[in-house]
């Protein structure tokens, strides 16, 4: 018998999200439909992939999917030998990303791109949200990377990553010795964020999921918004809140507590124009691959 890739993927993402309903979201369908596949595709081989209740891979599950993702790794690599012998990995690709897709993620694509591309160009530009989608919306670029970014017209979107938000506080802040921080902690603390024009579905978003245990907290927005302008003494009295993996960039005396309360988590995604020239494509591709790689879903 034959197990086509669809399936592969499909078993893939529920092992990594952990539930049919979170996969199901990733892979953009419904539930039903991909339940009816997994448990067909169960019974053509014989054995079952999945305990339910709760949602966890067997012995033979564990198996599928390490071979799987052989099977995926060697399917992208057939991909981009097939564009090269055409001459279809070269070229240019616009790339635009956000400040906080700067420290991790745009530079382990771009380095990904290096490796498995060398003759396409990445021609990449860091901007605040809003000034990207204009630029893609003038054409001006192919791809964007940011967390919560508007999709210009003619984009198609896919997830790369979700993670925690962590509580960001400076060496004197009163609770800078704590080891993790519910929300309800934080009362009467201003949150330090940047003007909402800048990025207003990333801004949302945050504020969605502080406000979404019922707290509410007074906003100061930075005159000298970016995290690279960062001034300890602002944060004395207040608190940031950022993604895990940004936090983890900023200077040493800053202190960063996991949040303990059951928080929506933050998303980073590229987006890029359906009718785009391979070169594009091949960026996507190595997209998608390097999160699989690093883990970031």
């Amino acid at each position: 018998m034959s197990v086509d890739l669809r399936l592969m993927r499909y078993v893939i993402a529920i092992a990594e999200t952990g539930s049919f309903e979170a996969a199901a979201e990733r892979l953009h369908m419904t539930q039903p439909p991909l339940s009816r596949q997994i448990r067909d595709l169960e019974r053509e081989l014989g054995v079952q992939l999945f305990h339910r209740r709760p949602t966890r891979l067997t012995e033979a599950g564990k198996v599928f999917v390490e071979s799987a993702r052989q099977v995926l790794a060697e399917a992208e690599r057939m991909v981009e030998r097939t564009r090269e012998a055409a001459g279809l990995s070269r070229g240019l690709v616009r790339v635009g990303y956000t400040v906080t897709a700067a420290f991790e993620e745009m530079p382990k694509l771009f380095a990904a791109m290096r490796d498995r591309h060398p003759g396409i160009r990445v021609d990449a530009r860091e901007a605040w949200d809003m000034d990207l989608v204009a630029a893609a919306a003038d054409g001006e670029l192919d791809v964007l990377l940011g967390r919560h970014l508007p999709i210009p017209a003619g984009f198609a979107t896919e997830v790369l990553r979700r993670e925690d938000f962590v509580v960001v506080v400076g060496p004197r802040h009163p609770l800078a010795t704590r080891k993790s921080v519910a929300l309800r902690d934080l009362r009467g603390q201003t949150l330090r964020f940047f003007p909402r024009r800048y990025a207003p579905l990333y801004y949302d978003r945050v504020l969605a999921a502080l406000t979404s245990t019922g707290e509410t907290f007074e906003i100061w927005e930075n005159p000298l918004p970016g995290l690279r302008n960062l001034n300890l003494n602002l944060y004395e009295d207040g608190f940031m809140f950022l993604p895990r993996s940004v936090s983890l960039q900023l200077p040493g005396q800053i202190v960063c507590l996991p949040v303990t309360d059951d928080l929506p988590p933050i998303e980073l995604a590229i987006s890029w124009n359906r009718h785009a020239a391979p070169p594009v494509i091949a960026l996507v591709h190595t997209a998608r691959l390097l999160a699989r790689q690093e883990g970031w879903l």
